[in-house]
Formats: C-alpha cells, sequence, structure tokens
C-alpha cells in the first residue's frame, strides 16, 4: 500500500514518501505534469549550468535514457541556477534526448541541502524512491532505475 499524506499536511518530496504533484514548464515551452505520467518512472534533475558534476551526470542519464525509453522512463533535467545564460543551457540540451526544464510548478522539490546536482526518482506506483544530492554515473543511474523500470505497471481501478 502506497503511503498517504495525512489531512492537511504539506506535501513534501521524501524518500518513501508519495510524489506531491508537479508541472515542469520546458525550455520548448511544453507543459509536462506529475499527474499525466502515471505508470511511468519520472526522474526529476536539479542541475545548473556552472556545475561539472552536472554536466558530466546529464550525458550517463541520457544514455540511460535512450536506453530505456520504450520502457516508461522520463527525465526532467530542471535547471537550477538563477543566472543561466540562454546558450549555455541550449548547447547542453541539444545533446539530451530528455527535455530541460526552465522552471518546476509544485511544492515539496528543490535542491537539497542548496547542492546540485539533486535528482528525485518516482516509481511507476508514485512513490519517490530516490531523494539525493550528488552525481550519477552510467553504472549508478541503472541500477537505480532499470529494477524500478522492470516493476509492472499498476492497474487503474475504476
Amino acid at each position: 500500500m502506497a503511503p498517504s499524506l495525512a489531512l492537511g499536511a504539506s506535501p513534501k518530496a521524501t524518500l518513501g514518501s508519495v510524489a506531491p504533484d508537479f508541472s515542469v514548464l520546458t525550455f520548448d515551452h511544453e507543459v509536462a505534469k506529475l499527474s499525466d505520467m502515471k505508470g511511468d518512472v519520472v526522474v526529476l534533475n536539479y542541475w545548473a549550468t556552472w556545475c561539472g558534476p552536472c554536466r558530466a551526470e546529464l550525458p550517463a542519464m541520457d544514455r540511460v535514457m535512450q536506453e530505456s525509453a520504450s520502457r516508461g522512463l522520463r527525465i526532467y533535467a530542471v535547471l537550477s541556477d538563477s543566472n543561466w545564460d540562454r546558450r549555455a543551457v541550449q548547447r547542453v540540451a541539444d545533446k539530451l534526448s530528455f527535455p530541460v526544464g526552465r522552471k518546476l510548478i509544485g511544492k515539496g522539490y528543490g535542491t537539497i541541502d542548496k547542492a546540485v546536482p539533486t535528482s528525485f526518482v518516482i516509481d511507476r506506483k508514485g512513490v519517490i524512491r530516490h531523494a539525493k544530492a550528488g552525481s550519477f554515473t552510467y553504472e549508478s543511474f541503472s541500477r537505480l532505475v532499470n529494477p524500478l523500470l522492470a516493476e509492472p505497471r499498476p492497474v487503474e481501478v475504476a
């Protein structure tokens, strides 16, 4: 049984909790809503253009994305710095097969301890399975998401 929020509780994106709903506004002017991604494994990755570990992990995450997109993996790289250079963002975005977000709308998410990269991984049931600051390698990201992608999609109950 999935965890639930207490009545009146403020949603917070914490390990083991139900993921609070959000929308990501991408640089391509698309809006992606968590509520439209039910049954998928969703990754929110906060990064910054000046962050070396961020720029190193995004291609590793992209490699996993290219291998797993048909299995229901969604990744959104959400820009965390407020003074970003459009050209620097575009150079990174052009190399990725997943969207770069300019803004996340929703409560409970953000960088952890003001550190980038920070990632949140939400399983097919909508539960946060990873909420941590620190960068991924291809191997560590694969080890985290592949078992989640192997889980069956939840059956919708009418």
